[in-house]
């Protein structure tokens, strides 16, 4: 088994990890003399590397796998060209200090897939439900872990996570509802988490639950137009390993 690894978010555990912030007019600041804090960032690369080194090894022998393939995303993330907020949260937000570094040495390094057009979690979650017995999925994004039938290696809580076929279809559907805070999209307004568990109980096939999502949308004075957008933010299923392929709403039973 390889440890199949959505390793963008490593860059980022490692880098604000081993960084260091000076302020340089600290003393201005507390006398109240200035306002907003002039500062900087440094850090230590080779450590910042060694850690990162480390970091990939703990996730090889917690899955107890013979190799790892780290996937990195690239440049033209599709969802960012979609009419929707997607990351907008992310614009004013920097990387870390030493991220094009630590990087460029993973890839010299370790066995790694940089992908374009798409994002890592894309790309592991395709290469996964193509190859189910030969990968573990390792990542710490809740659209990955929850979304790919098998179980897999959580690595920033240590934890095996176990996702059923139902339960990864079901999830996309929940997102669309909810929305995703960290990824800087909305969902369906007033539906957080208990809402959109209870809105999607109990259904059994895919149109019921797209149902159930418009519904909840047109409550609010949204459209189906509204949710299907949201649903190709949240939805990690439509790269088929050339292209992406938007997401459609399931058709009605009768018309299948």
């Amino acid at each position: 088994m390889i440890a199949l690894v959505d390793a963008d978010s490593l860059l980022y555990k490692v880098g604000f990890a081993i960084e260091d912030r000076v302020i340089w007019n600290e003393m201005e600041i507390l006398v109240g003399l200035e306002k907003e804090k002039d500062e900087s960032y440094f850090t230590d690369i080779d450590q910042c590397c060694r850690t990162f080194d480390q970091l990939v090894s703990n996730v090889t022998y917690a899955t107890d796998c013979d190799g790892s393939v780290l996937v990195f995303s690239g440049a033209n993330n599709f969802r960012l060209s979609l009419p929707t907020s997607y990351k907008e949260n992310r614009k004013e937000s920097r990387k870390p200090t030493g991220f094009a570094e630590i990087l460029a040495y993973a890839k010299q390094v370790h066995n790694t897939k940089t992908v374009t057009g798409i994002e890592a979690d894309d790309y592991v979650v395709w290469l996964k439900t193509k190859n189910p017995e030969d990968y573990i999925v390792c990542a710490m994004d809740k659209d990955v872990l929850y979304q790919t039938v098998g179980t897999h290696y959580n690595y920033s809580t240590d934890e095996e996570v176990t996702t059923r076929e139902w339960d990864a279809i079901k999830y996309a559907y929940f997102q669309t509802l909810t929305g995703d805070p960290s990824d800087g999209y909305k969902g369906c307004p007033g539906v957080g988490k208990v809402k959109a568990e209870k809105l999607l109980d109990g259904l059994k096939t895919e149109r019921e639950l797209w149902e159930a999502v418009v519904t909840a949308y047109e409550s609010k004075g949204l459209t189906e137009e509204d949710a299907v957008w949201t649903m190709r933010l949240a939805n990690m299923h439509q790269f088929d390993g050339e292209n992406v392929n938007y997401w459609e709403p399931p058709k009605p039973v009768n018309n299948q």
